[in-house]
């Protein structure tokens, strides 16, 4: 998504409510104790990095962390970008965004990954991509719900033309698709699960990771205080390699937790989605070729004007390193 002026001065203002942190020192390792601020959104991938720093797992790596809260991973990866805040996990499109207005920020892994985050979901008059010609299908421009829309159509040789498109906002595609203005729209969950709920007969047609052409996921977007200092770096990874093995091992803690951020009341509907998502620390491959084929695409679509190397963006090898 474009950075906006005016998300951009949100930023600067959540960023001055941060709470002054704990005092310096030294790590029980001997090494100097490093103040950091992890941008977190009340969403299911926002939840390692609360557990990072709640639970102390950054703390035992010798990181004085601060959580400092934004509505998406959109407006966190911008306060990263702004130096605001030093990193958090939020998906490609606002990383290459902002890394072709040559902000300061690199992605040094993934810790969350699926394959069923994304869904197209449809009412009972679609079961096959053909059905969407003639029909009308919502989701927002300009974002990856767009990009995955255009990668479909490409890749089942549909007439783009025949397709009605609703142009609308996250927050307005579910009650849109309840009101029977679009018989199919693009989401990501817990959306797609409450979309499936508002129309009978309605269901997930098709999940982003289908034909491997929108697998998520979550990467760790860092800002220089972090990729500039290799041993913060690692310190960050493996943090996060603790939290996700401590969820792991406490299911019902992250039920709890997950209800009490989002909302959502349904443990059944809550364990499922978090049965869609592998917490784990990593650094697929595949996951840089996605963001370089997100970047051609913003650029072919002329939302960014300059051509993004996904390569020079990431940091491949400092997952494996701190896991030794």
């Amino acid at each position: 998504m474009r950075v906006r002026a005016r998300v951009l001065g949100s930023v600067l203002i959540g960023a001055s409510l941060v709470l002054a942190g704990c005092g310096g020192g030294d790590s029980e390792g001997g090494s100097k104790t490093a103040k950091i601020t992890v941008a977190t959104q009340p969403d299911f991938f926002g939840v390692p990095l609360y557990f990072a720093v709640q639970k102390g797992f950054l703390k035992k790596q010798g990181l004085d962390a601060k959580l400092q809260k934004y509505p998406t991973g959109v407006e966190g990866t911008e306060a990263v970008a702004t130096g605001q805040a030093d990193f958090t996990t939020v998906a490609g499109f606002p990383v290459v965004s902002l890394a072709a207005q040559k902000a300061q920020v690199k992605v040094i892994g993934h810790n969350a990954t699926s394959s069923q985050w994304w869904g197209f979901v449809t009412d009972g008059s679609i079961s096959k991509p053909s059905d969407l010609e003639g029909k009308t299908v919502g989701f927002q421009s300009n974002s990856t719900a767009n990009y995955w829309f255009d990668r479909f159509v490409e890749y089942h040789k549909l007439d783009r033309s025949k397709i009605k498109i609703m142009d609308a906002k996250f927050a307005q595609l579910v009650p849109a698709f309840a009101q029977r203005k679009a018989n199919a729209i693009i989401h990501f969950e817990p959306n797609v699960s409450k979309a499936v709920a508002s129309v009978s007969g309605a269901k997930v047609t098709w999940w982003g990771g289908d034909d491997g052409l929108l697998p998520f996921y979550g990467y760790v977007a860092a800002g220089p205080k972090v990729y500039k200092d290799k041993e913060t770096a690692l310190r960050v990874l493996r943090g996060l390699r603790e939290t996700a093995a401590y969820m792991k091992s406490n299911p019902a803690e992250v039920v709890t937790f997950v209800k009490e951020l989002t909302g959502m009341s349904d443990d059944g509907q809550v364990q499922k989605i978090l049965a869609q998502i592998d917490f784990s620390l990593s650094f697929d491959p595949k996951s840089i070729d996605q963001i370089q084929a997100i970047a051609d695409y913003q650029l072919q679509h002329k939302n960014i004007k300059a051509r993004v190397d996904a390569k020079s963006l990431v940091e491949a090898t400092w997952v494996q390193e701190a896991g030794q």
